[in-house]
């Protein structure tokens, strides 16, 4: 090709980049839950900024206020990543206050490009560069971590083609930025460079998100029933044979036998989880119940999604646990043990994570739900 082949072919990619970008923000407003449907609508709408951004750095099309409005958008888009990731992988439903500092920072810094003379132009561009990268690890760590507790297969399935894939791309960047600080010019080969890969993320993308279906982005399921079925009728001459539909009925006796499988796995399951109490056991993992269990660990993602409907494996194990505790708070019996020591008990590690996993599901402190369930004025003090 020649350059301005090249370049026309370049500004073609990032036109269509803009206009999916623009289709997926529209579709994530059909997103089921509200911290998944804004944060994804925020993440692909400024990221429509950036196509246009880099088209603009191509065509020199808009007037320099036009070019500074777009590019503090787009640079706060991999803020809007970040908050994406948390809501879709790591099930946050609710942002603190602080976490939106995540793309008002990237904004921030994006308007001190803006900044008259050169003397602090090379530090605020470190800074760009470096707090980009750093969300766009941030968002790998929670994509790989959360992957093994993940129960929804269609959200374990997403993860490498579209949110790593992102995450790199922002990393790309990130290091062509370093290059150009240091090298004075990137590559001529980089704006087409560029493009493609932003195509192939939006491709991806569009492949993943523009239908917003609700178990993939966190939809609360409703436990499933586990159907019983009636005790079989039996005749001279199977029923279904003499009216000459023995698929169907061999299909209808295979639909009771995975409800009976399933209700027999769920005996098991409750059995280990009530009777055995191993939620106790600090570090206990699916791949560990699963072989407890005697279930295959797939089935067991399955079996816990679909018929009781969490959306990953500590929010469950925390159930029965965080249940325990409040029935030890409660307890005057217990009124001058300690919360660690409950914490410790029950099998948090550390009485922090103990502390949030009660408050996001009773939405009060241990020390608050005590003295409310005891009818104390005020909370017991702790032991040392």
């Amino acid at each position: 090709m020649t350059g301005e082949t090249t370049g026309d072919f370049t500004q073609l990619l990032l036109g269509l980049c803009a206009g999916a970008l623009l289709a997926m923000a529209a579709a994530m407003l059909r997103a089921p839950r509200k911290a998944v449907r804004w944060s994804g609508f925020a993440f692909f709408f400024t990221s429509t900024f950036f196509a246009l951004k880099l088209w603009s750095d191509q065509t020199g099309a808009f007037s320099y206020e036009a070019r500074v409005f777009v590019g503090i958008v787009a640079m706060s888009s991999v803020g809007w990543f970040w908050l994406m990731v948390m809501a879709l992988f790591n099930d946050c439903d609710d942002y603190r206050p602080a976490m939106f500092a995540a793309p008002g920072s990237l904004a921030l810094l994006a308007l001190g490009h803006q900044l008259p003379g050169d003397s602090l132009m090379p530090l605020i561009w470190a800074l760009s560069t470096l707090a980009q990268a750093g969300f766009a690890i941030a968002s790998l760590i929670i994509v790989v971590r959360s992957w093994k507790d993940d129960l929804v297969e269609s959200r374990r399935r997403v993860r490498g083609p579209f949110m790593a894939g992102v995450a790199l791309y922002i990393l790309s960047i990130s290091g062509f930025n370093i290059w150009e600080v240091f090298f004075g010019a990137v590559p001529d080969w980089y704006p087409m460079f560029n493009a493609a890969m932003l195509t192939l993320c939006v491709l991806a993308g569009a492949f993943t998100f523009i239908e917003a279906r609700g178990e993939m982005f966190g939809e609360d399921a409703e436990p499933a029933a586990i159907r019983q079925p009636e005790p079989a009728v039996r005749t001279t001459a199977p029923i279904a044979a003499v009216n000459g539909h023995a698929a169907a009925q061999a299909a209808a006796n295979e639909a009771f036998a995975i409800d009976r499988a399933a209700k027999a796995d769920l005996d098991r399951l409750e059995c280990l989880m009530s009777k055995d109490e191993v939620w106790k056991e600090e570090g206990l993992t699916i791949a560990s119940l699963a072989l407890r269990a005697g279930i295959p660990e797939t089935q067991l993602r399955r079996l816990i999604n679909d018929c009781l409907g969490y959306r990953n494996f500590p929010s469950y194990v925390n159930a029965h646990r965080i249940a325990a505790a409040k029935s030890r708070l409660a307890n005057p019996t217990e009124a001058r043990v300690s919360i660690s020591t409950i914490a410790y008990d029950i099998g948090f590690a550390s009485l922090g994570p103990f502390n949030r996993a009660f408050k996001e599901e009773a939405g009060v402190s241990p020390s608050e739900w005590r003295r409310k369930a005891l009818g104390l004025s005020s909370p017991i003090p702790e032991e040392a």
